[in-house]
């Protein structure tokens, strides 16, 4: 992407990542490292109790799996 670049440009570019991230770590237990940046990895979530604050009452939360990001060590300093 070069100086004339648009707004709706350079988020089509960061979907694009973004759902190839997501192809990449379909399965639980794949990690995407990217040199110099972090890893993605896609974690399981078992299922638990949860409050709901609207009713008040307890109310079950079904097991997930979600996409977590470690940073490399270079981009915290």
């Amino acid at each position: 992407m070069g100086p004339g670049a648009t707004r709706a440009t350079a988020s089509a570019a960061v979907e694009a990542v973004l759902a190839s991230i997501q192809l990449a770590t379909a399965e639980a237990d794949d990690k995407l490292h990217i040199a110099h940046f972090g890893t993605f990895q896609r974690l399981q979530r078992p299922a638990r109790k949860g409050y709901d604050i609207n009713t008040a009452t307890l109310r079950s939360i079904p097991a997930r799996q979600v996409l977590t990001f470690s940073a490399a060590k270079q981009i915290l300093r």
